[in-house]
This record gives C-alpha cells, sequence and structure tokens, in this order.
C-alpha cells in the first residue's frame, strides 16, 4: 500500500507502561517543526521522560527535523529519560547520513524493538552505519 502523501501532520501520544509513544504521521516539514517539538517537549516535561518517537506513518522529513528529535532526546536525558525513533525504515540513516548530522538519533526497525520491555535502553546512543 502506498502513503498518503497528502495527509497532513499529525502527532499524537499514549502510554505503554513506563514510556511514552509519540506517534507522528504526515509531512515533517517546515511549518509542522514547531508542533512536533511543542508536541515532544510537553510530553517529555509533563508526561514521561521515556519515550518512543514511532515515525512509520511519516511521509517526508525536512532535514530540521533531525534538530527536534536531537533537541528532545538532550531534553529527556536531562529529565532522566531517553529517546528512540522508530519504524523510519532506511530513510532516516539515510537522512543524518545526507545532511552529515553531528548530533545522535537512536533509531530501531519496529516499534517492538525500541520498547524498553523488548531492548534495554542503550548506554550510549549512536548513528546506524
Amino acid at each position: 500500500m502506498k502513503p498518503d502523501v497528502n495527509r497532513p501532520f499529525a502527532c499524537n501520544w499514549s502510554a505503554v507502561g513506563e514510556c511514552a509513544i509519540v506517534r507522528v504521521a504526515g509531512p515533517v516539514e517546515v511549518s509542522a517543526l514547531s508542533a512536533f517539538a511543542d508536541e515532544l517537549r510537553h510530553v517529555i516535561t509533563t508526561k514521561l521522560p521515556r519515550l518512543v518517537v514511532d515515525l512509520r506513518r511519516v511521509t517526508a522529513m525536512e532535514a530540521a527535523g533531525l534538530d527536534v528529535l536531537a533537541d528532545a532526546h538532550q531534553l529527556a536525558v536531562e529529565n532522566g529519560g531517553w529517546l528512540r525513533a522508530s519504524g523510519a525504515a532506511q530513510w532516516l540513516a539515510d537522512l543524518i547520513r545526507a545532511t552529515g548530522a553531528t548530533r545522535p538519533v537512536d533509531h530501531y526497525p519496529t516499534l517492538a524493538e525500541a520498547l524498553p520491555s523488548y531492548r534495554p535502553a542503550a548506554v550510549g546512543l549512536t548513528h546506524p552505519r
């Protein structure tokens, strides 16, 4: 099935145990970056500082979206948590490589692999190679 490229940006969260899952859909474009950052900041500071950002339904992401994820990761760590991205397939690794991003974004192929009940938190966050 082909992704709906006309779908607007949407972002919402839910809790799974001691972890929040932030589900993102549609294009993460310049016009959506502020809403994306605000939602991540809200979840980290008022809900749970351990979160998985589910990117399965993202249709496109601007390079600045990596900064939003890296900033949110830093905020999560400052609040005693962590941030993991999941479901981005190869496009996230390609975006990291293409932009030469230097700040870490820890990502996993599936949501299940990113959840702590499946896999313990990584000691150091790294870029996939």
